[in-house]
């Protein structure tokens, strides 16, 4: 492939964004790829450089961050844009939203990273206790430009649950930013010249990272006068953080060190601490659990990096200076222990190798290629596109007289008729709580002809999207009854399957539920769970949502029942939703989501 990166500040080695796109274009690079730079003042092959674009204070600003715009400019970006097969696009800024704009006009599918979290710029301008800016910033960020792109590089599950919380529709891509190989632990520790306690934080020295609380824990540790702070980064802060440090007895080091000094210093720490309120991913401290060094992270709602703590002895209160100075006297008093889970920090920081992320990011690469594909293929191909309006079931009269009929007469009918012919029973209707606010593939073993209708019942707020054999909607008065019920036809043809999967993964990010019977035949009142079939959890991670089991069970009739109805009753009890493990390859993602889902249902019982 030919890959455009768009990074107005890719020289800045200091931001980790840039860092982390030089990366991830390195490691492309060695996979065979073309990879392409526009940014500011760069200069070499495949090297695109335009001028830096200054926006009164907001630059300023930007510049004490070690941050610069660019200004666009239609020639070179062409030029960068000719023959090209996708372009990135990692901020929202002006220069990137005019550089889609071009690929769009060019037939060059896009994609985008997240990486500018808004609590960046609400604490560098001072007004972090103003949290509905935050919400204004990630709606600005939607309409200029994440809007309109299908596929989202989102660095942490973090990331990703905040843009579904702001009502981001696109695809996004749990994709960690990365550990070069270089941050591994060293075969011999090295020999330590005194018994000082060296504690590390690497980050920008901005407001949001909180180097402040680091600095207080330490001034009130009965160890401050052993305690040797490092401090790797540059930043807005330097100055304050240096007066503020007085008062410690041994004198901070600050200063941006290059990577092969900064591994030293890692090697030669004994704590690392990441007091951050705000982060999108926390690279740097991956880097450092790499090395074997057992973490202290800032619990914070808004930081990313508080996942990497493998207990509570790893975790302080946010913004709680004296429950950090109590995490690190108990480390120091505890080294054996410190040591032990530095080890298990070691296999935590394996599964974040950048081996493993730049296949997924070329994976995101090749999704966005496709749904161009896919998009063309809809509005060329008469076929298939019939097929696709009948899953999107865009005949928006008809589908607003279903979905009255479905709420105001289906559903109450439906209710009194499984409690009377049935004896419905449902169990554990909590764990609907926690798909309250997000789209899901939901299961369920196929034991009956009216087994859709059950379910339909169990959630009667929401209309599932039921998945159906086409030769059911051909048998007359029953079609009618399976079209109400919001049922799409099965694909027949493979151009007709990448429609569906396109289709129905949309409407699952935007909160909708599609119903599936992943056992495929129908066997009546079978009290077994059968093999299941790949389609519904290659969608659920496709989508990235979560899989709702369902499983019904028969049962003897019971109450008055017992005394005219032969036939059993079903009891439809709910599994905890089964969400997506975002660290592995998308088809190794597939396959364990669906033996945790057989698993799931074999056990799941009243």
């Amino acid at each position: 492939m030919i890959i455009v990166f768009v990074e107005g500040s890719y020289l800045q080695k200091t931001d980790g964004t840039a860092i982390s796109t030089y990366r991830f274009r390195e490691e492309l690079i060695k996979r065979g790829h073309t990879v392409r730079v526009i940014a500011t003042g760069v200069e070499g092959p495949d090297m695109y450089g335009l001028k830096e674009h200054y926006v009164p204070i907001v630059s300023y600003v930007a510049r004490k961050n070690n941050f610069r715009f660019a200004k666009f400019d239609k020639k070179i970006v062409t030029e960068a844009l000719t023959g090209a097969d996708i372009v990135h696009l990692i901020f929202p800024f002006q220069m990137e939203r005019k550089t889609f704009k071009l690929a769009r006009k060019m037939g060059i599918p896009a994609c985008g990273a997240f990486h500018c979290q808004p609590e960046n710029i609400t604490y560098n301008i001072k007004l972090k206790f103003l949290g509905f800016i935050n919400t204004i910033l990630y709606f600005l960020f939607k309409i200029w430009l994440y809007g309109k792109l299908e596929n989202i590089h989102c660095p942490s599950e973090f990331t990703a649950s905040e843009l579904r919380e702001n009502k981001y529709h696109a695809r996004l891509h749990v994709i960690s930013n990365g550990i070069c190989n270089a941050f591994k632990p060293l075969e011999a520790p090295p020999l330590k010249e005194d018994d000082k306690i060296n504690i590390l934080m690497i980050g920008r020295l901005s407001e949001e990272k909180r180097q402040d609380l680091i600095i207080k824990a330490v001034r009130h540790s009965k160890y401050a006068d052993k305690i040797k702070l490092t401090f790797a980064g540059q930043g807005p802060m330097l100055k304050r953080y240096m007066r503020l440090s007085r008062k410690l007895p041994i004198a901070p080091r600050f200063g941006f060190f290059p990577q092969e000094e900064l591994l030293k210093i890692i090697h030669e720490t004994d704590i690392y601490i990441h007091a951050s309120d705000a982060e999108i991913e926390g690279i740097a401290c991956l880097e450092a659990v790499s090395c074997g060094k057992t973490p202290i992270i800032s619990d914070s709602k808004k930081s990313a990096a508080s996942q990497f703590a493998l207990d509570e002895r790893s975790l302080f209160k946010k913004g709680k200076y004296l429950d950090l100075r109590d995490k690190i006297d108990y480390w120091i008093e505890h080294p054996e222990e410190r040591k032990l889970m530095g080890k298990q920090y070691i296999k935590l920081g394996e599964a974040y190798n950048i081996k493993h992320s730049v296949k997924k990011i070329e994976k995101m690469f090749e999704d966005t290629i496709k749904d161009s594909k896919t998009r063309k293929m809809i509005q060329r191909d008469k076929n298939i596109k019939l097929y696709n309006n009948r899953v999107r079931r865009n005949n928006y009269i008809k589908e607003f007289f279903c979905v009255f009929f479905y709420f105001i007469i289906a559903i109450p009918l439906l209710i009194i008729f499984n409690r009377c012919f049935f004896g419905l029973k449902i169990e554990n209707r909590k764990a609907l709580k926690k798909i309250k606010r997000s789209g899901a593939v939901t299961i369920c073993n196929h034991v009956h002809e009216m087994d859709c209708a059950i379910c339909a019942v169990s959630i009667p707020r929401r209309k599932f999207i039921y998945v159906s054999h086409p030769g059911n909607f051909s048998f007359g008065v029953a079609s009618v009854f399976v079209d109400v019920l919001g049922s799409v036809p099965t694909p027949k043809t493979p151009k007709e399957l990448q429609s569906f999967i396109y289709t129905l993964s949309k409407y699952l990010r935007k909160g909708r539920l599609v119903h599936f019977y992943p056992e495929g035949d129908l066997i009546k009142y079978d009290d077994k769970i059968r093999k299941f079939q790949r389609g519904a959890f290659y969608l659920a991670i496709d989508a990235q949502v979560p899989v709702l089991p369902m499983k019904l069970i028969c049962r003897k009739p019971d109450g008055l029942q017992r005394f005219f109805k032969k036939k059993p009753c079903f009891t439809l009890v709910f599994g905890e939703p089964i969400y997506p493990n975002y660290i592995l390859h998308k088809e190794d993602a597939v396959e364990d989501i669906l033996k945790r889902a057989e698993q799931v249902m074999q056990t799941l019982a009243v």
